[in-house]
C-alpha cells in the first residue's frame, strides 16, 4: 500500500504543506488548534515523516547507537573478530550522519579506534572503557569492589584467597585484579602467583571450570576464590564439586555482576552487584548532555553492592 504524503496530510487538515512541516519539526509558531488538527490528520492517514531527509536539513539524526558485544555471557560477551567488524560497520553511522552519538560497552583499555572517534563524534563508554580521560565513561569502581571482596573473605577467616581473572585487556579485568592485590596488601598477605590464574577471554562457564581446577587440584590450594565474573564463579563451584569439595564448607566462592544465574542453583552465589539499569541510564544522560553541547571526558562511578549468599 502506498504511504501517505505530506501533501495529503495538509489537504486533510486544511493547511499548507509548510504548516505540516512546522508541526512535524516541533515549531512553536503554529497555534495549538492548528497543531491538533494536523496531528489528527497524521494519525488518521498513518503518515510517517521522512526522518533521513529531515536529518540532512537539520544536521541531526535523533538516533543514538548502543554498541554491545554478543550476549552469550549473561552480563558481558566474548569479543570476536566478527564483533569488531560489526562495530566498525555501525560506527559508519556516525561518520555519515545517520546517528548523533554512540554508547560503547566493549572497548579495550588501549582501543585506538575509540580515542580517534571521540575526537570527532559524541561517544560515551558504559561498564568497559579505554584508558583515555578525554572520553566519557560510567562504571562501578571495580578496584574498590574487588578489594572489598578480599577483605570480606578475610573477615570470614580466609588467609589463602585465590583469584580467577580472564585473558583480555578490559579495564574491569585489570582493575579487579589490582583490587584483589590491594586487598591482600592491606591484610599483609603476600600475593602468591600460584594462587592466581586466568580463564579464557570469553568468560565462559567451561573456562571457569578449567581455571578453578588448576587452583584446586594442588595439595596446597586456596580456601576461597574471587572470580571476576559470575559465570567464572559458577564454573569454579562446578570444579569444586567435581573435586569433592563442598561450597562453602571447604571452599568459599565469590563472583562479580549478580546475573540472574547467580541465584538459580545451589549454593546461591555471593557476588558484587552492579547497578545495570542505572549504568545504562547514566550513560544515556551523559551522551545527551554531550550532544547538546555539554562537557566531554567525564568519569562517573556508581555504587556497587556486595551481596553475601550461600557460597561464602
Amino acid at each position: 500500500m502506498r504511504a501517505p504524503t505530506i501533501s495529503e496530510v495538509a489537504k486533510t487538515a486544511g493547511v499548507s504543506v509548510a504548516t505540516v512541516s512546522r508541526v512535524v519539526n516541533g515549531s512553536p509558531s503554529v497555534s495549538h488548534e492548528t497543531q491538533a488538527r494536523v496531528q489528527e490528520a497524521i494519525e488518521r492517514l498513518g503518515y510517517q515523516p521522512n526522518v533521513w531527509g529531515r536529518s540532512l536539513r537539520r544536521g541531526e539524526s535523533r538516533v543514538v547507537l548502543v554498541i554491545v558485544p554478543n550476549v552469550s555471557n549473561p552480563y558481558y560477551a566474548p569479543i570476536t573478530n566478527a564483533e569488531a567488524e560489526r562495530r566498525a560497520l555501525y560506527l559508519e553511522f556516525l561518520k555519515d550522519g545517520r546517528a548523533d552519538g554512540a554508547i560503547l560497552m566493549e572497548p579495550a583499555r588501549d582501543d585506538p579506534h575509540v580515542t580517534g572517534m571521540a575526537r570527532h563524534y559524541h561517544l560515551v563508554q558504559c561498564s568497559e572503557y579505554c584508558d583515555n580521560q578525554a572520553v566519557s565513561h560510567v562504571s562501578v569502581d571495580n578496584l574498590a569492589a574487588a578489594r572489598e571482596v578480599v577483605l570480606t573473605l578475610a573477615g570470614l577467616g580466609h588467609r589463602r584467597i585465590g583469584f580467577i581473572g580472564a585473558d583480555n585487556d578490559f579495564m574491569s579485568t585489570i582493575a579487579r585484579r589490582q583490587g584483589y592485590l590491594d586487598g591482600l596488601r592491606v591484610l599483609n598477605i603476600p600475593p602468591r602467583e600460584d594462587d592466581q590464574t586466568f580463564a579464557g577471554r570469553d568468560y565462559s562457564f567451561a573456562s571457569g571450570v578449567e581455571a578453578a581446577r588448576r587452583l584446586l587440584a594442588r595439595p596446597e590450594r586456596p580456601t576461597a576464590l574471587f572470580c571476576i565474573s559470575d559465570v567464572l564463579a559458577l564454573g569454579a563451584v562446578q570444579a569444586a564439586r567435581e573435586l569433592g569439595l563442598r561450597v562453602p564448607e571447604d571452599l568459599s566462592v565469590v563472583g562479580f555482576d549478580d546475573v540472574e544465574y547467580a541465584v538459580m542453583g545451589h549454593p546461591r552465589l555471593t557476588t558484587v552487584r552492579q547497578p545495570c539499569y542505572e549504568l545504562g541510564r547514566t550513560a544515556g544522560e551523559l551522551l545527551l548532555t554531550q550532544i547538546q553541547g555539554g562537557p566531554r571526558g567525564r568519569a562517573v562511578y556508581l555504587p556497587h553492592t556486595l551481596i553475601e549468599r550461600d557460597s561464602t
